[in-house]
């Protein structure tokens, strides 16, 4: 293999050439390509117009390292496994799109028979039938606005074609360029298995156009080279035989021939071409044709080829051992965008080994998630049994994963928080089976140790993972409020979470449960993830094992229990109160809401019971039990103001995490506005009073509101600090 520089601007040529010769390849990622016509045009009008086209990223590796296919195909290169190859990580729709507009490259044949590859099922995407070709009108229906090559008077319209810029744009050539598709049954000559030299240049040449196929212009020997100067010099012959016809042929005095061609032909020819004061037409024919192809056709070819070679096209290589800084070279060249991650450098790992189904490793995963998961009951609080069990009768299929969201299966993609804790737990799994984790091994769930993971390891262990996640949501779920992925404040706790439940000896151990939830609710109040998450997950992991094994007692949570509603800056009294200069984190507000969602309540205007497999549990609203208005105006008056300033203002006492609770849209509506007396007259008692909702009068002042949310500071730590204190 050829050594790349660092950086270096390249080109397509040189490009095709590296995945001819099985130098470049593409990692076996999920994702496909998607690039529809119109997008793949503005790139060839970018070429074209000779404009910057942007950045490839290339990532140093041995062959089998990664699974790895061809560019724009399904089928894998053969390699002996020890090359040297270049990993494509950004590029993908560009370059596959250049690479099937500008060459034969999607179809080459790779066993060396000389012929096109015509299984277009090979194709990676149905979008990639097409043939790409420069349209310019014919000659009678040329004029100064759409004379773009200055094709007419057979004289190329840039001087230097392989240096000099076109003074159009890109939007200026769209219309120039012409799309064919095809499929198995097309007959016409430009689709690859009926591809015929002369058939295709007769194709060409139509009645009201010309066209210039661009996929000749590299890589396809000197069989696509001579059928593009025909192809060029047929279209010369047509604009010659046009104004001989048309132009020169209508003149009826040698005079006016004569001047006909001085003007239009140059000193050199003069001679041959007029003898005698008469001019030789087929001698004007010949040379005229010769001065269009030097001057016309040739240089249209050098132009074209000088929009492939010359292409701005920034190459960056990144050395093998520096996969972090490919990560983060993608990111930056990427923003906004979506983001390479170290979940698919796995994907690509994995996929040198073949899993069930012949599937590759995304497709298993999601799999997994989709199945119906059979949960022990031993993870399920008593306060959930009933409800868990009707909704399980009406929901046979159910995966606690999926009903999670940790797949959207319209876009079918999974969820980052899913992706992130798959890799953590993978990894701490893959080094650590028996669980003998310690504080010190903070680093296997960084992204550099997650790397060095062998397909091996991957491949072994994935099912495991996601068994483990699938346990872990349906633990979060019955036990902690949790309705959806996105709703886990601290990511990490479900990879600590998950990694325990890989183990079905944990998993069926109801103290474990108690354990786990004992520790959840602690570190979630006592700001333990408020800051260094990595380094308490574990050590907090570490703790747990040992407490499950009996190797210590619960000290460590008893600690973390003391700080529960008492962590300065975070959730102590004052700063939820907003009495300090700090705003309270959503953390707090959102896993308030969830405690109580997990003990179960009535709803304050309906006759549901809430909880997270209610029905109307994705559409619970989270509820101001203060209403923002109390103190001057309605709500109806504040919605009039243009800002809204009360409700938007963060540091305001109605937006304490005390004074938030899920309930139904319903009820939210009809609470709306109502003074906190309305939860006494109309809302159900059962719930008002799950809710640690406290009541007043008709009228509140500001110093009133303060207390009531410090009453339910004070009911709701109570209400956690017991919950605590049964499983301690």
């Amino acid at each position: 293999m050829n050594k790349l520089e660092k950086t270096t601007q390249t080109n397509l040529k040189k490009i095709v050439e590296m995945v001819q010769g099985k130098e470049m390849l593409l990692p076996d990622f999920q994702r496909g390509f998607v690039w529809n016509a119109q997008k793949q045009k503005a790139l060839i009008a970018s070429v074209l117009a000779k404009m910057p086209i942007g950045s490839v990223l290339l990532l140093e590796a041995k062959a089998n390292e990664y699974g790895c296919r061809i560019l724009g195909r399904k089928d894998e290169p053969e390699l002996n496994g020890e090359e040297e190859v270049y990993v494509l990580l950004d590029g993908q729709q560009r370059l596959t799109v250049l690479a099937n507009v500008f060459s034969n490259l999607l179809y080459y044949d790779y066993s060396g028979n000389g012929k096109l590859e015509t299984d277009y099922q090979k194709l990676i995407s149905f979008d990639l039938r097409n043939r790409f070709f420069l349209k310019i009108p014919s000659v009678e229906n040329l004029d100064d606005q759409n004379d773009k090559f200055h094709l007419r008077e057979l004289n190329f319209f840039l001087e230097n074609p392989e240096s000099d810029v076109p003074d159009f744009l890109t939007g200026d050539i769209l219309e120039y360029i012409e799309r064919y598709t095809f499929d198995e049954n097309t007959v016409e000559p430009y689709a690859p298995h009926t591809e015929r030299p002369q058939k295709i240049t007769n194709f060409c040449i139509q009645e009201d156009y010309y066209l210039i196929p661009l996929y000749l212009l590299i890589g396809g020997g000197l069989g696509c080279e001579t059928r593009l100067k025909t192809i060029l010099k047929n279209i010369v012959e047509q604009v010659v035989q046009y104004r001989l016809e048309i132009e020169f042929d209508s003149l009826t005095t040698d005079e006016e021939r004569r001047v006909f061609v001085e003007t239009h032909i140059e000193t050199d020819y003069l001679e041959e071409i007029i003898a005698d004061e008469k001019v030789d037409r087929d001698v004007l024919e010949k040379k005229w044709t010769e001065m269009g192809e030097i001057h016309w056709a040739d240089k249209m070819k050098q132009y074209l080829m000088s929009c492939i070679t010359g292409m701005d096209l920034h190459q960056i290589v990144v050395d093998a051992s520096d996969r972090n800084r490919a990560i983060d070279i993608y990111e930056n060249l990427n923003m906004g965008g979506i983001a390479l991650s170290t979940f698919e450098l796995i994907l690509a790992k994995a996929a040198k080994r073949k899993l069930p189904a012949n599937k590759n490793l995304y497709d298993v995963i999601v799999d997994c998630i989709q199945t119906a998961g059979d949960y022990d009951a031993s993870v399920i609080p008593d306060v959930m049994g009933n409800p868990y069990q009707v909704f399980r009768e009406a929901n046979p299929d159910y995966s606690a994963a999926e009903y999670m969201g940790c797949l959207d299966g319209k876009k079918n993609q999974l969820n980052t928080k899913y992706t992130d804790a798959f890799l953590n737990i993978l990894s701490l799994v893959s080094y650590f089976p028996a669980f003998d984790v310690t504080k010190e091994h903070v680093q296997y769930i960084k992204r550099e140790k997650i790397l060095e993971l062998t397909e091996n390891q991957i491949c072994d262990n994935y099912e495991k993972v996601c068994r483990g996640i699938d346990r872990a949501c349906f633990f979060l779920q019955v036990r902690c409020g949790v309705r959806k992925i996105a709703e886990i404040n601290y990511n990490l706790m479900l990879v600590l979470i998950g990694y325990i439940f890989t183990s079905d000896e944990y998993y069926h151990d109801k103290s474990v449960a108690q354990i786990l939830e004992t520790w959840y609710w602690a570190a979630i109040f006592s700001g333990r993830y408020d800051k260094d998450q990595s380094e308490h997950m574990i050590e907090d992991l570490e703790n747990v094992i040992k407490t499950v094994r009996g190797q210590e007692d619960k000290a460590w949570i008893e600690e973390m229990k003391e700080k529960v509603f008492n962590m300065p800056g975070f959730s102590d009294e004052k700063t939820l109160l907003m009495q300090t200069s700090v705003i309270p984190k959503n953390v707090i507000r959102k896993s308030i809401c969830q405690f109580y969602l997990a003990k179960t309540y009535k709803d304050l205007r309906t006759s549901d019971k809430l909880h997270t497999f209610s029905e109307s549990a994705d559409t619970l609203e989270e509820h101001h039990i203060v209403p923002i208005g109390s103190l001057s105006r309605t709500y109806k008056e504040m919605e009039k103001e243009e800002k809204k300033k009360e409700r938007k203002d963060k540091s305001s006492i109605f937006n304490s995490p005390l004074n938030f609770a899920l309930i139904t849209k319903k009820s939210n509506v009809e609470i709306s506005n109502q003074p906190l007396d309305f939860y006494i007259q109309c809302c159900n008692q059962t719930g008002v009073y799950s809710l640690n909702i406290e009541t007043t009068g008709n009228t509140i002042t500001a110093e009133q509101i303060v207390e009531v949310l410090k009453k339910r500071y004070q009911t709701t730590k109570n209400a956690v600090t017991e919950h605590l204190e049964k499983f301690l």
